[in-house]
C-alpha cells in the first residue's frame, strides 16, 4: 500500500469566528456579573444639626470656643490665651469632684488651625476630661 503525500501550495489560514464568538461570550459575562458601585474605603458618620444625645447633654459640660485667630475662650469669659486657658481650665476642673464625670465641648471656628484644635483636646486630655465633643453645625456644605 502506497501512500502518495501531496504537497500543498496553500498556507493554512486561522478561523477568527469561534475565536471572536467566545471572547464576546465571555465580554457580555463579564459585564453582566461586575458591579459597577464601588464600596466606599472608609464609612463615616455625619453629624447632624440636632441630635437625641445633644439635648440630653449635661448641663456641667465646659465649652471652649476656638477662634479663626488663635484666641480662645472659656465659657462667658472672653478673649484667652494658650497659658490663659490652661490655667482657667485647671481651676474649673480642680473645683469638681474627682468622681464627677468631666465632660467638654469644643466649638471651632471652620477658619481655625487645626493645631489649636488639637492643642486644646491634648490640653483637655491632660487635666482627666473623660469625654470631648466637637460641635458642628449642619445643613451647610463647605
Amino acid at each position: 500500500m502506497r501512500i502518495k503525500r501531496t504537497t500543498s501550495t496553500e498556507a493554512p489560514d486561522i478561523n477568527l469566528i469561534p475565536l471572536i464568538d467566545v471572547l464576546l461570550v465571555i465580554v457580555i459575562f463579564l459585564v453582566v456579573s461586575t458591579t459597577f458601585m464601588q464600596p466606599s474605603q472608609l464609612e463615616v458618620d455625619l453629624p447632624g444639626t440636632r441630635s437625641a444625645q445633644e439635648d440630653a447633654r449635661p448641663p456641667e459640660a465646659l465649652r471652649i470656643r476656638v477662634g479663626r485667630d488663635g484666641n480662645y475662650a472659656l465659657g462667658a469669659q472672653g478673649v484667652l490665651t494658650e497659658t490663659q486657658l490652661r490655667t482657667e481650665l485647671s481651676k474649673v476642673l480642680s473645683a469638681k469632684p474627682a468622681s464627677e464625670e468631666r465632660r467638654a465641648i469644643v466649638e471651632a471656628d471652620a477658619a481655625a488651625t487645626h493645631q489649636s484644635v488639637v492643642m486644646v483636646m491634648d490640653m483637655l486630655a491632660s487635666l482627666g476630661v473623660a469625654k470631648v465633643s466637637i460641635a458642628t453645625v449642619g445643613g451647610k456644605s463647605p
